[in-house]
């Protein structure tokens, strides 16, 4: 191990009990713009938050210059829309990726670590070496099934989390009507030595609760925190359920 991630992975340890608070917007949404992520952040950390999720390196640099709290650093494929996240690789899929986040300021690198095939056939193993040996920053693995959380604990990954459960095809559920994956939390806790995080449909503070009393490292909390759009359509939806009852 490098000095330099061992400073990396004490920024890591920051987050053990802790909130980390997903901030992010796609495309075409009013708060996609480094400023309003920026805001955002800024006000979860004044809520609380151990640390920050974020996508693209023009956020994470920005966001980076204004705070010194654990950023995990991610980026989403252009070359893949939306609608066919649930079928290929798109969460940080290239080490050139990863280059790009760990310059901008990243102390953790967020990569997909399900077995879908990745651009030039690299594998999740092989992806973590590079990470850890020319980067020296901490892997976080988002993982959709036990066997993924597996594989990338064998394969050195700092850090497994239940991120894509529910959003592939083996595991693919409806997110407004089911919670996060507590399951799947649980099965990594006993299975692996790893830190352990639960992330994805996390909407209630009883869920937060119940992944550190089962275990948890860290939780994530993205939409239910930081998404407008999401949290007034779900009023509305059970306004409208009320209305037309």
């Amino acid at each position: 191990m490098t000095k330099d991630m061992s400073k990396e992975l004490e920024k890591l340890q920051l987050l053990k009990g802790g909130l980390v608070v997903s901030c992010q917007a796609s495309d075409g949404e009013p708060l996609c713009h480094p400023d309003h992520i920026l805001a955002l952040a800024l006000s979860a950390l004044n809520g609380g938050a151990a640390g920050l999720r974020l996508e693209g390196a023009d956020n994470i640099a920005h966001i980076r210059q204004n705070t010194i709290v654990p950023i995990v650093g991610l980026t989403k494929s252009k070359s893949v829309p939306e609608k066919d996240w649930i079928k290929h690789v798109y969460i940080t899929p290239t080490f050139e990726d990863c280059i790009e986040i760990s310059l901008a300021g990243a102390d953790i690198i967020a990569i997909d670590a399900t077995d879908r095939q990745r651009p030039g056939g690299v594998t999740v193993a092989q992806l973590i070496e590079r990470i850890h040996k020319e980067l020296n920053k901490p892997v976080w693995a988002d993982c959709s099934t036990l066997a993924d959380g597996l594989t990338a604990a064998q394969a050195g990954a700092d850090v497994i989390s239940t991120t894509l459960s529910g959003y592939t095809q083996e595991t693919k559920v409806p997110p407004e009507t089911t919670g996060p994956d507590l399951k799947l939390l649980e099965a990594f806790v006993r299975l692996t030595d790893k830190p352990v995080v639960l992330e994805g449909r996390v909407w209630y503070p009883s869920e937060v609760a119940e992944a550190f009393a089962l275990g948890a490292f860290s939780c994530v909390v993205g939409s239910a925190i930081t998404r407008p759009q999401l949290i007034t359509q779900r009023f509305v939806k059970a306004m409208r359920a009320t209305v037309n009852a």
